[in-house]
């Protein structure tokens, strides 16, 4: 609990770091269509100050007008808009009453479009004098504006922090999900089942509300982003309404109270299809209605149970309390009646995060509890059944080789599913004809010794290279004879790169790519002549023993210092070093300075 505490305190501190020292303005339209030009001329009484930099007008179908002004600076900064559920932002950028940059962001547009692809809106803004920045806001969703300013320098910083902090949060509902799987499959208990499947819809939801599902899950996926938080709210509140019939053994101790959870789980599924059905404005204010009273449900059926005497009751109280008051508080907010954003983004997941760790605490007692139940009824059976104690002792001895025998089953399995991972994983990373790295692995490796180049300061070299004539070697030989020269080339290629840090792959085709993380353009090109030679001198067999010779033509292309937004541009560099090298006659290699050393390039050899 007290990890957590620290993990929103840290995000909440992060985030003051970043607020603007000046107002913010606001102005609803009240139903005229006003453009940025209606905006700029408006007088200045007309604007509402919020001295916080935090407005929140709770659900509204107007369209308000914000204004604020950005000092002069010589230093990149991002405006940062800490709300990633509103539909339409129109953000422009003016000086002397010109607008000089417009950006459009929100969740009604794919994420790829976004001009920094974070979970917030953020808004790249160059070094540049005094101007103003407008923005146009219209949504389905709770209207607030969290807008903060930062360096561009400590944003990165406090947004590391962040997502190191949001990456421990659903860590923990990953760790819980798993580990109660494990015992769902270990002790066939419904009750771990039902709660795995509400331990992962809740960080589905959460992955919602703070935008990282949009980011991560389904980027393309506009009508899922609109939809998702009903969807996978009333999914959650399913899931919960099981686990409490099996955790608190509800048939057992009330039909009355059971047949109530059955009319919840009836209720869910409305919710649900509201979120299918409705519009989004209209399914929201279901779904948070149905939160407040679904959570005193569930909560006043633990209250009556553990007024019955059971003992897990109160847990599940404890825990269905904090989630319940979070979830209150966080309604209030998004209704507008609560103006925090500090609790709208961070109140549902400081309760869910304590709620789950209570919950899968209080099962596991509870499985505990009944297993130590029963292993006690054994031990008195055995002790009050004197007459029969040899048999008792045989079925005794029987049970604990079972528990064994179920135990080195169950780790047998498990070093089965771990090879059989391993076994997809090696597949999902090698190319099948050349046992080399394939593409989609290339893809990702690329892009970590990109951002960790970015991070260290260093340089990074990529060497593409494309086999000379291939078409030929296929018609003359036949396309097995060339797999077998492809097989052959990436043998030469593994024996020539052995540096741990080295990596090579197969592009696609007569094509592949060397990774060479710490050496700049002119070490690679070292790497790419001595790869050149070795690839002359080898004789190629095809069809096992007609003997060919080989060329390649090479690009390099390195980046150092973040010359290259994208690990994308350093690719393209390299492939378009290549596509010279072919032109000027094949056999050739051609490589580009890195462009961080601004200095005057020569064009290439005709």
């Amino acid at each position: 609990m007290g990890l957590f505490t620290l993990c929103v305190s840290g995000v909440a501190l992060a985030s003051s770091q970043g607020h603007p020292q000046w107002p913010l303005l606001s102005y609803q339209t009240s139903g005229e269509q006003w453009q940025i030009e209606d905006a700029i001329q408006a007088p200045p009484e007309s604007w509402q100050s919020h001295p916080q930099q935090r407005v929140s007008f709770g659900y509204t179908q107007a369209v308000y007008w914000f204004r604020f002004d950005l000092p002069a600076s010589q230093h990149a900064r991002v405006v940062n808009i800490e709300y990633p559920l509103l539909d339409h932002v129109d953000a422009f950028f003016v000086r002397n009453e010109q607008v000089i940059k417009h950006v459009q962001v929100g969740d009604k547009y794919p994420f790829d479009e976004r001009e920094v692809a974070l979970q917030d809106f953020v808004i790249a803004v160059a070094a540049a004098p005094k101007q103003q920045v407008y923005l146009r806001v219209q949504t389905t969703s709770s209207l607030r504006l969290p807008v903060t300013v930062w360096r561009l320098d400590d944003y990165v910083e406090a947004r590391t922090q962040a997502d190191t902090l949001s990456g421990m949060y659903y860590g923990l509902l990953f760790c819980m999900a798993v580990y109660n799987l494990f015992g769902f499959l270990a002790a066939r208990e419904a009750g771990f089942l039902s709660y795995t499947g509400y331990t992962i819809f809740m960080g589905l939801l959460m992955a919602t509300l703070d935008g990282s599902g949009f980011r991560y899950w389904w980027p393309n996926s506009v009508w899922l982003q609109d939809h998702a938080i009903v969807l996978f709210g009333s999914i959650t509140f399913f899931f919960a309404a099981v686990f409490t019939r099996h955790l608190l053994q509800v048939p057992r101790y009330s039909q009355r109270l059971n047949r109530v959870l059955s009319l919840f789980q009836l209720a869910t599924v409305l919710v649900f299809l509201s979120g299918l059905l409705l519009p989004y404005n209209q399914a929201i204010h279901v779904l948070l209605g149905f939160a407040i009273i679904g959570s005193v449900t569930l909560l006043a059926i633990g209250i009556y149970l553990w007024r019955q005497g059971l003992m897990y009751a109160r847990i599940y109280v404890l825990a269905w309390g904090v989630l319940l008051a979070a979830i209150v508080a966080n309604s209030l907010a998004y209704l507008g009646i609560l103006d925090s954003g500090f609790i709208q983004r961070n109140a549902i997941m400081m309760g869910s995060a304590i709620e789950v760790l209570l919950l899968s605490w209080v099962l596991a007692v509870r499985y505990t509890h009944e297993r130590n139940a029963k292993l006690a009824a054994q031990a008195e059976a055995l002790r009050q059944a004197e007459a029969t104690q040899q048999t008792q002792t045989l079925l005794n001895e029987q049970l604990e080789e079972n528990v064994a025998e179920r135990t080195f089953e169950l780790q047998i399995a498990l070093r089965e599913l771990q090879d059989a991972n391993n076994e997809l994983e090696q597949k999902n990373r090698e190319d099948s004809l050349t046992g080399l790295y394939n593409r989609r692995h290339f893809d990702r490796q690329l892009d970590v010794e990109f951002r960790r180049n970015y991070r260290q300061n260093s340089a990074l070299s990529l060497i593409m290279l494309d086999v000379d004539h291939f078409k030929e070697i296929n018609d003359q030989y036949g396309h097995i004879a060339g797999d077998d020269v492809l097989v052959s080339l990436a043998e030469l290629l593994r024996t020539r790169f052995k540096r741990g840090s080295d990596i090579v792959a197969r592009y696609g085709g007569e094509e592949f790519v060397v990774i060479l993380p710490a050496t700049d353009i002119e070490g690679a090109m070292v790497v790419a002549e001595d790869l050149q030679q070795r690839i002359r001198q080898q004789v190629f067999k095809v069809n096992q023993k007609q003997p060919i010779t080989l060329t390649v033509s090479m690009g390099v292309a390195e980046v150092k210092g973040g010359a290259y937004k994208t690990a994308v541009q350093l690719l393209k560099a390299a492939d378009e070093m290549l596509y010279q090298a072919k032109h000027a006659g094949r056999d050739k290699i051609i490589a580009e300075a890195s462009p961080a050393l601004l200095l005057p390039q020569q064009p290439p050899p005709s």
